[in-house]
């Protein structure tokens, strides 16, 4: 059997699943990103439950403005029945996005009989300790400074170009918004050889007890020397120093080499994510 959990306000929802989310904020990393944009007034939300099973399964929904974020630790065959029961897979478009966990996400749409395409997988990542380098390259790691900032946002939004295509309102001018903030809170990372920056990076979520390290991008030009390698190296180093801290990384899953990486460095496997969408054109 399973059981539908519905809250009498968004609020409360957010108040019984916190804990859950929180505790394994990787694995909840996108569904945190909209809770933030949704407490900036950015997003909406229509509806948010939980469908639990008699042996522990429990599944986070929430629908927002086109796209359904679905999370899960744990869930069974019965979980998928109640999610079905609450969610007509069949109704919504290819503008529509359904977002979380992976496997969940792949049982829910095999069971409903929908035609679905993958658009975005990505593999989540923690270290806890670096593994030292083999082979050191040319240059070091600095923070970004106001001096740094034009290559920093062309950099910025190449790596967007390059990640999600062209999108509105995500010109140069937002890049370099972006990263002149990220440069004020001492976020933005880059690798310097021979006085040119060849790779850059930023620092998520700096201030919790889980940093992320996103935006990872480097020059067509300068790929292939370790450049990289090195500045994720550098920067998961000084976050884990002494075995105190922890690392996280969000890494496109269909990029083996970057992947493999990542493994060399220190960073293991946490969650899938996933996002999807039905191949139906319109209603």
């Amino acid at each position: 059997m399973f059981k539908v959990v519905e809250y009498p306000k968004v609020q409360d929802f957010f108040n019984e699943n916190k804990k859950v989310i929180y505790k394994n904020r990787l694995a909840h990393y996108h569904l945190i990103q909209y809770f933030d944009e949704l407490n900036a007034g950015r997003q909406s939300v229509y509806e948010a439950y939980n469908i639990i099973d008699d042996d522990g399964g429990n599944v986070i929904a929430v629908w927002g403005d086109s796209i359904y974020y679905l999370y899960s630790l744990k869930w069974s065959d019965t979980v998928i029945d109640g999610l079905l029961s609450k969610i007509n897979v069949g109704k919504y478009t290819k503008r529509f996005s359904f977002c979380g966990t992976s496997q969940l996400l792949l049982d829910l749409f095999n069971k409903s009989g929908v035609e679905f395409q993958i658009f975005k997988e990505r593999v989540l990542y923690e270290c806890e300790r670096v593994e030292l380098l083999t082979k050191q390259c040319e240059g070091a790691a600095f923070f970004s400074t106001i001096d740094d900032l034009e290559t920093v946002a062309e950099m910025t939004y190449k790596y967007g170009i390059e990640e999600w295509g062209e999108r509105e309102g995500r010109d140069l001018d937002y890049a370099r918004q972006l990263s002149y903030q990220s440069i004020l809170q001492e976020t933005s990372c880059h690798w310097e050889s021979e006085g040119k920056i060849t790779t850059i990076a930023s620092v998520l979520d700096s201030k919790t007890e889980l940093p992320i390290i996103g935006s990872l991008y480097t020059n067509p030009d300068a790929r292939g020397k370790g450049y990289a390698k090195c500045l994720v190296y550098e920067i998961t180093r000084q976050i884990t120093t002494d075995g105190e801290g922890r690392c996280g990384i969000v890494s496109d899953a269909s990029d083996p080499i970057t992947n493999g990486m990542f493994s060399e460095i220190g960073f293991k496997e946490i969650s899938r994510y996933i996002a999807v969408h039905t191949t139906r054109e319109t209603i």
